[in-house]
């Protein structure tokens, strides 16, 4: 063996595409292939054995994941560099690979020529990746730029016309006064209180709005950081005077201003009256109470709940209504003068004149005077309520029986479905890929020795069949099992789907994640499927330029709003076809999932799919089959409950140069036996319908 030819070990855990690889190494004059490995821990110990130059290591291999045997690898052998490669191309799997070291990431159906460039690039620390695979990372970064520059824009120079905006619209008067000390603009309020118009009002100075006895007072309101309200009088334009409430304060901005605001007093006289004949009107009895805890007031309805004329009540200890009662009322529980009582309810027992009790609701409020901290009662009979409550409570129960029932049957339904999903998705993975894979390289090993020109064009033809073959099987992996719900990550998988339906059809897309709350494993798939349902009908039916959707955290739960430009269509018409069943299935997904779904088209209008459900944990299964994006997170390494376990223990790790010795990781446990869900068909029939079959 020479001793310049660069040492390379081989880790992938099927034995043809390892084989294949292995051969495309040795018949290169300078590689040197020194050693081979079928899973992360092999992988790790060859390479720490063997001292390669470059390790090309597939991603999904069991025992194990990548990222942390590339960190490995890297901290063992420091001049060891790792180009990954593997059936997916998803942006979560290539950055979280490049994040921990990785030289290169190809994807398997990569020319045989590529890999062995990659290879020698490796080792002279130079990167490869292909383009299609840099410009899905670099997207984001480009997003960010576009939106970064303004801003400084947003948050500059309109912040300060907004809050102008909002002091315009505040429910009192509001004087904007300038360095001079004069009036650059006045609210609605102000002009009707003082009788000016908006160009009348500009260069007047404040004290031009008061008598004179008040415009030291009120010239001393300018250039303050703030002041305290002080009772002046203002003077209308035709001079009459009303009494008013003036205070001031420093408005920070581009240049020093000042805001001064301005109650008219004289309304507090007719709000007086309003408050009266609001007791006087309200359905519940209601009565003021002063400090000593006697009746100062009493409405006509506290009368007739009570049994007492008015003048029996007024002068009268509360105690006579509501006797024996925890209730306080002194102004001893509101006598912090810092901070604003606040006011609570509480349930007691009333006594009408005739001795006879009832339950009641006594809300208690404080309620501040001139004359110092009154109390309002309000009382309300409350029999029938308890009554209706009790009721209501036996059949709260009866629901949540139901609801449990119905949350473990969409638990189980829904671990069945993805863990199927999974299943096929593994087969796939473990088996059709690799040796259409190994079958490509076999065949560009063979394309390079021949010569007849027509010979190498079938070739190259043939060549190019088996990578269209595998491009479609790992698209198929991902509509069957998106990485993204591997990672926990919802946005990214329906982003993931939404670039598809960009690439086939050319419909633009927005998404918007706003879901502070990572969702339950079950609720995740089920929303994701939901989604997805409606983006198949976007895409076949819906003839749109645009579709827009939004996650939103909403009621402990998550709102999805899916809204397409399209041409639309007439739900009642549509979905009473016979052998359509339509959006329909998505809104039976959604109430089976204990939420609800809402549906909004005309003909032309475009359609609007909103559906809701709970976050919480659904009841009766552990997790479902999504983890780590490696061959173990596959329903192979599913125990019998239907969770996952982790890895076995690592045996020999000797390098294993016999495909005979790989584990064969195609055959795993069965899941665990599905209940009789005969009463449930139509449950089982929406979640076990493929996706996209759904036209209106």
């Amino acid at each position: 063996m020479r001793d310049d030819r660069i040492r390379v070990v081989v880790a992938d855990d099927d034995p043809v595409v390892r084989e294949a690889l292995a051969d495309l190494i040795d018949s290169h004059p300078d590689l040197a292939l020194v050693g081979l490995a079928v899973n992360h821990e092999q992988a790790v110990r060859a390479a720490v054995e063997h001292r390669p130059r470059v390790v090309v290591m597939d991603v999904h291999m069991p025992k194990g994941d990548a990222p942390s045997s590339v960190r490995a690898i890297r901290e063992q052998v420091p001049g060891a560099r790792v180009v990954a490669l593997s059936a997916h191309g998803d942006r979560e799997t290539v950055l979280n690979m490049l994040a921990v070291g990785a030289t290169g990431y190809l994807v398997k159906g990569t020319p045989a020529e590529e890999i062995l460039e990659a290879i020698t690039r490796a080792a002279r620390d130079q990167f490869s990746m292909a383009g299609e695979l840099v410009a899905d990372c670099t997207e984001p970064l480009r997003r960010a730029d576009r939106a970064s520059w303004r801003f400084e824009e947003l948050v500059g120079g309109r912040l300060e016309e907004s809050y102008l905006e909002l002091l315009g619209q505040a429910p009192c008067g509001v004087l904007i006064v300038g360095a001079r000390g004069r009036i650059e603009s006045a609210n609605a309020h102000a002009r009707h209180m003082f009788g000016y118009s908006s160009a009348e009002l500009r260069d007047k100075r404040l004290r031009d709005l008061v008598p004179d006895r008040y415009r030291t007072a009120a010239e001393q309101l300018i250039g303050r950081l703030f002041t305290a309200p002080s009772a002046m009088t203002g003077r209308r334009r035709d001079g009459t005077e009303f009494p008013a409430q003036f205070s001031g304060g420093h408005l920070q901005g581009r240049r020093p201003r000042c805001v001064v605001f301005v109650a008219d007093l004289s309304q507090l006289r007719a709000a007086e009256s309003r408050f009266r004949q609001v007791i006087e009107s309200s359905p519940e009895a209601m009565v003021i109470v002063d400090a000593a805890g006697r009746i100062q007031t009493a409405n006509r309805r506290t009368e007739a709940l009570f049994g007492y004329d008015r003048d029996q009540l007024i002068g009268r200890a509360v105690e006579a209504l509501l006797p024996d009662q925890p209730l306080t009322i002194s102004l001893r529980d509101w006598a912090d003068a810092s901070e604003e009582p606040m006011g609570h309810s509480m349930e007691l027992v009333g006594r009408r004149s005739d001795a006879k009790q009832f339950p009641a609701d006594v809300s208690i409020s404080p309620l501040r005077t001139e004359d110092g901290l009154l109390t309002v009662l309000t009382i309300r009979d409350i029999t029938e309520v308890q009554r209706a409550q009790f009721v209501l409570e036996r059949s709260l129960e009866l629901l949540e029986v139901t609801d449990r029932d119905r949350q473990a049957l969409l638990s189980h339904l829904v671990h069945a479905q993805e863990a199927e999903r999974g299943r096929i998705a593994a087969d796939i993975h473990d088996d059709t890929i690799q040796v259409i894979t190994a079958a490509s390289l076999r065949l560009q090993q063979l394309r390079r020795r021949l010569r007849d020109p027509d010979e190498q064009r079938i070739m190259e033809k043939l060549d190019e069949t088996l990578k269209l073959s595998l491009s479609r099987l790992r698209q198929l992996i991902f509509d069957l099992r998106p990485s993204s719900l591997e990672h926990g990550c919802l946005a990214a998988a329906l982003r993931g789907l939404l670039e598809q339906i960009r690439t086939e059809t050319g419909v633009e897309y927005r998404l918007e994640d706003r879901i502070a709350a990572k969702p339950p494993p079950e609720t995740m798939a089920l929303i994701y499927r939901t989604a997805q349902e409606a983006l198949m009908n976007v895409r076949k039916h819906a003839r749109a330029k645009t579709v827009h959707v939004q996650l939103l955290g909403l009621d402990e739960g998550c709102l999805v709003r899916i809204v397409d430009d399209g041409q639309g269509y007439n739900p009642l018409e549509v979905e009473s076809r016979p052998g359509h069943l339509g959006l329909s299935l998505i809104q039976e997904r959604a109430q089976i999932a204990g939420g609800w779904c809402r549906i909004e088209s005309a003909p032309g209008a475009g359609t609007t799919v909103e559906f809701w459900v709970p976050l919480g944990e659904t009841p009766g299964h552990g997790p479902l089959p999504f983890g780590p994006a490696d061959t173990s997170g596959f329903p192979d390494s599913l125990g019998p409950s239907g969770s996952l376990e982790p890895s076995d223990s690592l045996g020999s790790l000797d390098v294993v140069p016999d495909s005979s010795e790989a584990p064969d990781l195609r055959d795993g446990p069965d899941l665990p036996d599905a209940p009789d869900v005969s009463k449930e068909s139509d449950a089982s029939a929406l979640l076990d319908r493929p996706e996209g079959d759904t036209q209106p």
